[in-house]
């Protein structure tokens, strides 16, 4: 910088001008008149005299003779202490003439002050000469003395206005020669030197600084100042100082060159005064530039022989008997942490520039110095490698404007504010969650690289012995690399013979410091930024050597290294993943054991040295089966070196039993979930590689079998000449790879261990989970509650091989978790502790849904059963296999609470209804039938609905199931037998059933009638012989030879009764009467048998047929009857009043009864969350722009397509039955014919915005949630706007509706008691009577979706609302092309988009403060970064995706599907107003119950039930 300019340093130092005439004299000459003149000059001086006087000195000669008095007397010994003291006050008055003179200065000094102001100084150099020989009392008064001239000198240099530029340069060449004079020579404890040594050189920096502003120094100047600070590097202070003025001048550098965006470095009030008269902001550049290389390299502090190569070292070894070499003397002792605070220095300012940097307060100073005493082993602190944003203390902070503001507020929150005492000697502790953002007006690594590069990539090698590295291999070296200089002295030399595994020399804490300043610099790469190709290979070679665990181990370098490099393997740094093998070592040694084997930064706790590891094992766990056989090279090792290549899959053992060691040992609540979630990751990533490889395998074989495809083609799925991707690779053990002797993949090694395959891993990780749950996180909630979540994803992992033992074994460990919890003592009962085993019940739920095998053993099933009934009742009726059972009605219900309950017999109804049954037939859209009483109507044998009321009838059974029995049959069989469909509605679901009472097998034919048919008589035969026609007689014949006797007589004759003419005459009548019906009755049988001889045989009319069956039934009753439903205690009202009896008539006929079952109908029995997901370009910020990329496929990038198609299929929202992220479009039931087609085709080659929600989404749902993936596009926003307009219309409507109504409602039910039912009213846009289409009279409460013009007549509406919200919780996935854009993703904006029709109207803004949000970036490398943001409360953010995670592209989709449903799980277990799907059902079931039961008594009910429902 100076090379062409002379260096003043000689010169100054040879200056005789502050010599006088009087030292040509005896020394009691000079004396006696120097105490002569200056006691009488002190008499005239206004700090002596009672009243200002004039000088007596006119003219410039006398001035002049006075002044060399005055010169001689500054140089008198300080016995002479008052005659010093008067020559100094003598020149402080004087000096005023630079300013504001006073009457006491002589007049030709004040005509010409910058002449007689430069001898002035010239001759106060005297003062600060040290006197040999002197003690510490007269040290103490030269000090006094010379901090009086220095404040004087401030205040010229401040104050004056008419200083001329020969005056300025002679102010700072005085000051360089007093710092020279007593800084130069070697430090002796309580010299002068040392007494002055802060003040001095503050002062030279303070009055250089106002030089720079006023009258800038020439480069002569700039040159002596830099070459003279060489002398003065063994002073601790002068890097001290030198650090406080880089930081005031960076701050002002900052703010000129990047303006208020950038984070403002915080600076002290007096350092901000320093530089507030700076001038132009190119003055300050030039001004920063030049005190940055104040001391030339300082990564020569590190060499003890290069700083005690000077002239006062050499002199004093010269003349020193106790010291022979000067790189011995005690002063160069404290080099070490000389060399700590100079790296410190430029570590705080690639932090500024970063926007994350935070310079030493003076309470952190003064700890770090007592620290560094206290340690004797070393004389420097274990110094922080940080990023001092990290610290958590009151000193200087990063202040952040505009955006960052929030941000920083929020992190600087975070942090405690406490301090400590010097003397405790106590470190100040970092955080890895405290770190403050980066800045987003940071420039390029490569320029902050251009300025400090050099010096840190020197001092992350100091002390290193380094390899010879292959020809070609090594990395290009620059000027100041620690490699060229490795000859010249530049290390510090040690015994080989005292080297043990961890490395102690002096500079470890300046080396670890200048390694976590490149770790942050390169940590901050950008998306799509370009480094150098040098800068890499050097910053790859200080890591390799850094992260060295061998016996050049450094353990606070390696710490450092490992705290600062958590991002380094998720950025797209080219070639960084050489450092694998060595990072993981490093990770290796912090995580396998609680203990390190190395000493470490003492101001980084052992659990955040510990994080950092994790979140680089987070970033390697997919590498293995991602990279798979791809090698590894050596940084510095030859090809021919045997280990100079390994492959990434080589170390897929060793990270799966690293992994499970760290979550063995690990304590620390945060780590513990993040492991678990790296846990989660793995396994899946095991298994979905294998299913994949074996799906490859099948379609190789199916290719093979293939007679039309030859050998030659076949082989074309292999490349010889190419590595094989899925092939076995060397591991740890020595295993070789496994060469392809057939097409298609192999297995993955050729001696698989446990921890290999996904079975063993499988195995290892649901064991590890569960006895960890058991015996230490299961009074942590937060990690309870992830260790639950693992086990429920674990429940899904698809394994080639189940592990059919370890599932068992894990139920059985759920269910005594569940157990242990509920078995602790009444004061440990608490909502968290309800939570963890309501999430335990869930994750039973999971497990026996995935197996529902287990139910098929008879131990499990016990456990299982065993568990639900402590959950429902709060005890076992059998605690030993030896008690006595207790049963039902013996046992007081006592659960654990509510929420238990509720939560067991959610699980009990799955055991029944769903385990081995799931999906249904409809789909998992749905875990309920899809019919209802307008679909059950429609295959009805009329296929018409009936013209009076409804033809069901309705029945509540327990005051909990809803049953409408429809009595006709749906003619889909042709059987005349009694046929009843059941709609059950219950709280866990609405189900349909079709019952027939059947008295024949099915094997019999289907006709009734044909069991009982005539089987046939015998033909009669016509030859039966003669006929003979014999009429009969009554009485034998021997009865006409009786004669009669008088007892025969008694009764007269009908002639002798007749007596006159008139009885005569009816009696002629009445034998006419028998004559003509004896007549008649002949004609008859005579007719009879011409009849009888006429028809076949035999008689239709006499033969005995059996009676026919009947066709009309009251199935309803039958129903009821057979199932026992019917009976005199079922219909008695119970003693609570509250509950209904066993078995209620609901009366349909009131108005709005079939508005509530549809309201019943749109309670979901699942829970049902969203997730919105954006599409993010590169530097986009604004909501339309980013909605705007997913309009065309090719604004989007192909991975984020098939990430879509990965969470989960697609529905047609119009067709859908299930959660469509609206609740206006959501469970519908059916579809009305003008919605069944699709008004358009659905349009193609859009970036996923037809999932918009209007006509599609993505869809996903088990037997517990259904989750809706939406793709918000432009035409949302109208799309929203829409339904808040349409909303807010339908609500001024509902008060008309209801007033009209209510003056409706006495007349309508006075009428429904005396005559049938009316036909319910017609709706207009259906053509359906409402009370069947479950249409609601009023109209909705809720957003309705607007669509082509018309509302979906489909949708059932009004709902009650309160049944609809729930705890707030958006969850938003956005895809980022550029990382950095996280910062700048507009939620406030995006959140407007995310509406759901669940939010609470009451709290409109309680969204926005709960919205989680899902990072996703994809890296280069094909592996994708996740970051997770989200509100932080008293349960943290949900898994298995950890902040920070690397993932592999087939585990994205599955595991951010995972995060999403169990964030909504976490969100509605920290509610308090939350209630599960099943008692939602159940209360608006007993609100249906009270509302439209039929009261009525017992014979009524009787009667009512023999009635026909037409009459």
């Amino acid at each position: 910088m100076y090379s062409e300019w002379a260096s003043l340093q000689t010169a100054i130092q040879t200056d005789t001008s502050n010599t006088s005439v009087l030292d040509n004299f005896p020394a009691t000459v000079g004396k006696d008149v120097a105490i002569t003149v200056v006691r009488h000059l002190a008499q005239t001086l206004s700090i002596g005299a009672s009243k200002d006087e004039p000088s007596t000195l006119h003219t410039d000669k006398e001035v002049n003779w006075t002044m060399e008095v005055i010169c001689y007397g500054l140089t008198l010994p300080f016995s002479e202490f008052d005659t010093i003291r008067e020559c100094v006050n003598v020149y402080c008055e004087w000096m005023s003439a630079l300013m504001v003179p006073k009457a006491c200065v002589p007049s030709s000094v004040v005509d010409d002050p910058n002449t007689y102001g430069q001898k002035m100084f010239q001759h106060l150099y005297n003062l600060y000469v040290p006197r040999l020989g002197e003690g510490l009392d007269s040290i103490k008064r030269q000090t006094l003395l010379c901090h009086r001239v220095l404040r004087h000198l401030q205040k010229v240099a401040s104050d004056s206005t008419n200083l001329s530029r020969e005056t300025w340069e002679v102010i700072l060449r005085f000051l360089l020669a007093i710092n020279d004079t007593l800084l130069a020579p070697p430090a002796q404890r309580d010299d002068v030197g040392d007494q002055l040594c802060e003040r001095v050189l503050s002062v030279l920096f303070e009055i250089w600084l106002q030089a720079c502003s006023k009258c800038f120094p020439p480069p002569s100047l700039w040159k002596t100042f830099r070459d003279m600070c060489l002398n003065w590097r063994h002073r601790e202070t002068l890097v001290i100082q030198w650090q406080r003025v880089n930081a005031a001048l960076t701050s002002r550098l900052l703010r000129d060159i990047y303006g208020p965006m950038h984070p403002e470095l915080q600076v002290s009030e007096d350092d901000a005064n320093m530089i507030s008269s700076m001038g132009t902001p190119d003055c300050t550049t030039q001004t920063w530039f030049r005190f940055l290389h104040l001391l030339s390299n300082p990564v020569d502090l590190a060499s003890v022989q290069i700083i005690s190569n000077t002239p006062k070292f050499l002199h004093m070894a010269l003349t020193s008997e106790a010291v022979i070499d000067p790189s011995q003397h005690d002063s160069l002792k404290i080099l070490p942490q000389i060399f700590f605070r100079a790296m410190k220095g430029i570590s705080m300012l690639a932090d500024a520039f970063l926007g994350i940097a935070q310079p030493l307060s003076k309470e952190e100073t003064n700890l770090l110095v007592a620290s560094g005493n206290v340690r004797h082993t070393s004389p420097v602190p274990v110094g922080a490698s940080t990023p001092p944003n990290q610290r958590k203390n009151r000193g200087f902070s990063v202040a952040a404007t505009a955006g960052q503001k929030g941000a920083v507020q929020k992190n600087m929150a975070q942090r405690s504010h406490s301090t400590s005492s010097v003397t405790s000697a106590v470190p100040l502790l970092l955080s890895l969650d405290a770190r403050l953002p980066l800045a987003q007006t940071r420039p390029q690594c490569n320029s902050i690289l251009h300025l400090l590069g050099a010096w840190l990539f020197e001092a992350a090698l100091v002390g290193v012995k380094l390899q010879v590295a292959p020809t070609g291999s090594g990395p290009p070296s620059r000027r100041t690399s620690i490699i060229d200089s490795e000859g010249k002295g530049h290390t510090v030399p040690h015994d080989d013979s005292t080297h043990q595994r961890e490395r102690t020399d002096g500079n470890e804490a300046g080396r670890a410091e200048a390694c976590g300043a490149l770790c942050r610099v390169f940590c901050a790469h950008k998306t799509g930024e370009s480094i150098l190709p040098v800068y890499l290979s050097r910053f790859y070679t200080a890591l390799y050597y850094g992260l060295a665990v061998d016996e050049s181990l450094s353990g606070q370098v390696l710490a450092n290294i490992v705290f600062n490099s958590s991002d380094l393997l998720r950025l797209d740094l080219d070639g960084v993943h050489v450092l694998v093998p060595q990072i993981l070592k490093a990770v290796e040694l912090v995580l396998v054991d609680l203990n390190t084997p190395f000493r470490s930064h003492d101001q980084i706790p052992p659990v955040e040295l510990r994080k950092a590891s994790i979140h680089l094992l987070l970033s390697m766990l997919c590498m293995p089966l991602h990279f798979k056989a791809l090698q590894i090279k050596g940084i510095l090792t030859s090809q021919e070196t045997p280990d100079s290549s390994r492959t990434f899959l080589s170390f897929k053992r060793r990270l799966a039993e690293l992994l499970l060691r760290a979550l063995t040992i690990e304590t620390d609540a945060a780590n513990t979930q993040m492991l678990l979630g790296a846990l989660m990751l793995m396994v899946q990533d095991f298994s979905m590689c294998e299913q994949a490889e074996a799906l490859e395998v099948q379609q190789n074989q199916d290719l093979l079998m293939m007679p039309e495809v030859t050998s030659a083609d076949a082989l074309l799925s292999t490349d010889p000449q190419k590595p094989n991707q899925t092939g076995s690779s060397s591991s740890e053990g020595g295993e070789t790879d496994v060469p392809v002797s057939a097409p298609g993949p192999t297995k993955i090694t050729a001696q698989a261990t446990e921890c290999d395959t996904s079975h063993g891993l499988f195995g290892h990780a649901a064991s590890l989970v569960c006895n960890r749950l058991m015996a230490s996180w299961k009074t942590e909630l937060s990690v309870a509650l992830t260790a639950i979540e693992v086990l429920s994803g674990l429940a899904k992992v698809k394994l080639t091989t189940p592990n059919l033992l370890m599932c068992k074994r894990t139920v059985k460990w759920i269910c005594d978790f569940i157990v242990y919890q509920c078995s602790r003592p009444p004061p440990s009962h608490s909502r968290d502790l309800h939570s963890m085993i309501v999430a335990a019940f869930n994750c039973l739920t999971v497990w026996l849904i995935e197996h529902h095998y287990l139910l098929l053993d008879k131990e499990c099933l016990h456990y299982v059963l065993e568990v639900v009934e402590l959950g429902i009742s709060g005890s076992k009726s059998q605690n030993r296999a030896s008690d006595t059972p207790k049963l039902k009605n013996d046992k007081e219900m006592m659960p654990a609470s509510a929420r238990v309950q509720n939560a067991a017999e959610a699980v009990l109804d799955t055991m029944i209804g769903l385990v081995g049954a799931y999906p249904p037939p409809c789909g998992p859209e749905s875990s309920c039938s899809l019919l209802d009483e307008e679909a059950l109507l429609k295959y009805c044998k009329n296929g018409q609905l009936i013209d009076q009321g409804t033809p069901f009838r309705y029945y509540v059974l327990e005051n909990s199931i809803i049953v409408g029995l429809l009595e006709q049959p749906l003619g889909t069989s042709e059987d005349q037998l009694p046929t009843v469909t059941a709609l059950i509605r219950g709280p866990f679901g609405r189900h349909a059933w079709t019952m027939q009472l059947r008295h024949l097998a099915r094997q019999h034919k289907n006709d009734a009638n044909a069991h009982m048919m005539d089987p046939g008589r015998p033909i009669p035969m016509n030859d039966v012989g003669v006929h003979h026609n014999v009429k009969p007689r009554y009485f034998p014949e021997v009865v006409d030879t009786v004669p009669l006797c008088e007892a025969d007589k008694s009764i007269p004759t009908l002639e002798s009764i007749v007596k006159d003419q008139k009885h005569a005459q009816e009696h002629e009548k009445l034998l006419g009467f028998i004559t003509t019906q004896i007549d008649f009755e002949k004609n008859v049988a005579e007719n009879a048998a011409q009849t009888r001889q006429m028809t076949a045989f035999p008689d239709p009319e006499t033969e005995c047929k059996p009676p026919s069956m009947s066709t009309s039934f009251q199935t309803a009753r039958l129903f009821l009857s057979h199932y026992s439903f019917l009976s005199l205690e079922a219909l008695k009202e119970t003693m609570n009043a509250a509950y209904a009896p066993s078995l209620v008539t609901l009366d349909s006929t009131q108005m709005g009864f079939f508005s509530s079952l549809g309201s019943l109908d749109d309670i979901s029995t699942r829970t049902c969350d969203t997730a919105f997901i954006f599409y993010v370009k590169s530097g986009q910020r604004q909501a339309q722009e980013i909605l705007s990329n997913v309009t065309s496929k090719s604004s989007v990038q192909p991975h984020y397509l098939e990430f879509l198609r990965s969470l989960g299929w697609p529905v047609d929202v119009k067709q859908h039955a299930g959660w469509t992220g609206h609740v206006s479009t959501s469970w519908k039931l059916n579809v009305s014919s003008g919605l069944q087609q699709m008004t358009s085709p659905p349009a193609t080659g859009t970036g996923a915005s037809i999932y918009d929600g209007q006509k599609q989404v993505l869809y996903w749902a088990d037997v517990c949630a259904e989750v809706a993936f939406v793709v918000p596009s432009p035409q949302t926003q109208f799309f929203k706007r829409s339904i808040s307009l349409d909303g807010a219309r339908v609500q001024q409507e509902v008060a008309k509706i209801a007033e009209e109504e209510a003056k409706m409602e006495d007349k309508t039910t006075q009428q429904a008691a005396v005559a049938p039912p009316k036909p319910p009213r017609m709706s207009e846009n259906a053509g359906k009577p409402k009370s069947l289409s479950l249409d609601a009279p009023n109209p909705p409460k809720q957003d309705m979706v607007p669509g082509d013009g018309s509302s979906f007549g489909a949708r059932k509406f009004g709902r009650s609302t309160s049944y609809m919200f729930g705890p707030d919780c958006k969850v938003l996935v956005v895809w980022l092309e550029s990382y950095e854009d996280h910062e700048n993703f507009p939620l406030n904006e995006m959140i407007h988009l995310t509406s759901t029709g669940l939010e609470n109207p009451a709290t409109p803004k309680a969204a926005e403060k709960e919205a989680y949000v899902i990072f996703i970036h994809a890296l280069k490398s094909g592996l994708f970064r996740i970051h997770l943001q989200g509100p932080v409360g008293r349960i943290s953010m949900a898994g298995p995706l950890v902040d920070g995670m690397v993932v592999s592209r087939r585990t994205l989709g599955t595991l951010v599907r995972q995060t999403t449903v169990n964030i909504g799980k976490r969100k509605r277990l920290d509610s308090d107003l939350y209630q599960p799907p099943h008692i939602k059902r159940l209360l608006k079931i007993r609100e249906i119950v009270n509302k439209y039961r039929a009261k009525m008594t017992e014979a009524d009910f009787y009667t009512r039930l023999f009635q026909d429902l037409n009459s």
